[in-house]
């Protein structure tokens, strides 16, 4: 155990680095049931960065302010459009044209005022490398790729756990890196059921780009998940098309490109393009709410599960499938 708080201790995060008053202990009183006092402290101490407010972002602020942490820091310049309407329940009666973030500020503080909440309508391709070094976790949605592996890459380099993720009408996925991870599970010793100890589990993870660049043969298994393929074809679809994923409004000509994108992808990764069928192309579109809330919720709890170091993490990619109604975890680890 000692090699897991001298962890916690560098992060700022040890069970004594925040008090937990009566009035939050009250507040709190389900979760300190259901994932101890030791926990809540850790998250009452920890400051989150949010990249980010897209359905998918405004599901993990929510859990998040609803679990209790110390700050969360939004940093969004986008201004709303039409489609964020549909999944980003914060800034309903809101105007187009508002800054996503400052516009959601208000309904996310109702729902705890104990957690700080802060808004940052910069770039997130303006901040210098230190900028991260003041947070426990970052997560990030709604970024191209070369953001992503930008800010994944200064999050190691101030060792800050990273996370991100994205959700494109049935599909979603959600990417953990937490760099070298110690935790502890509570598992079963004997036959009686409170005959339980603790056990130190050990993780390595590797950044999203060493992932992302694995093929067929060479790290990745060709019986991976179809979302890990969508995946690429969507993260290369926006890079080719104005820094925007498909858009309802031009579903027809948005799959022609789409289909020319899978054809380039499936020869990238050594992959079968007749697996990501033209079927789930046209389910890509928008940001739908229920698949938000899965990908979300799960992302949430994986960040919750990063700060108090408390039960083994997924590792290292959530892939959600809303046709089938399934999640998927895939390891695709690759020494950077």
């Amino acid at each position: 155990m000692m090699g897991v708080k001298r962890n916690l201790d560098a992060a700022g995060l040890s069970a004594n680095a925040s008090s937990i008053t009566e009035d939050e202990a009250q507040l709190y009183d389900r979760q300190i049931r259901l994932w101890g006092m030791d926990c809540q402290k850790r998250l009452r101490a920890a400051k989150i960065l949010v990249i980010g407010l897209n359905g998918l972002g405004a599901e993990v602020v929510k859990n998040l302010t609803l679990s209790g942490v110390k700050s969360i820091t939004i940093v969004d310049d986008t201004k709303i459009k039409p489609s964020d309407f549909c999944a980003q329940f914060f800034i309903a009666g809101s105007e187009s044209g508002k800054n996503r973030a400052e516009a959601s500020k208000a309904a996310i503080q109702e729902l705890n005022p104990n957690v700080e909440i802060i808004i940052d309508t910069e770039p997130i391709s303006s901040k210098p490398t230190q900028f991260f070094a003041g947070f426990q976790a970052v997560f990030a949605t709604d970024c191209p790729l070369n953001i992503l592996i930008k800010v994944n890459k200064a999050c190691r380099e101030n060792s800050v756990l990273f996370y991100c993720g994205d959700a494109w009408g049935f599909y979603g996925y959600g990417f953990l890196d937490l760099l070298d991870f110690t935790y502890t599970s509570v598992v079963k010793k004997g036959k009686e059921p409170n005959e339980e100890v603790n056990k130190i589990g050990k993780l390595e993870f590797c950044p999203l780009g060493s992932a992302l660049g694995a093929k067929v043969g060479a790290g990745l298994n060709r019986k991976v998940n179809n979302v890990f393929f969508l995946l690429h074809v969507m993260n290369v679809y926006r890079e080719t098309n104005k820094n925007q994923y498909p858009l309802p409004e031009s579903c027809e000509t948005d799959i022609e490109a789409l289909q020319k994108t899978r054809s380039t992808v499936s020869k990238a990764l050594n992959l079968d393009e007749a697996r990501l069928t033209d079927d789930m192309l046209r389910n890509v579109f928008g940001e739908l709410s229920p698949v938000c809330a899965a990908v979300g919720g799960v992302l949430a709890n994986e960040i919750v599960k990063g700060i108090s170091r408390q039960g083994k993490p997924l590792c290292n990619f959530f892939l959600f499938d809303g046709d089938n109604c399934v999640g998927a975890v895939e390891s695709v680890l690759v020494k950077s």
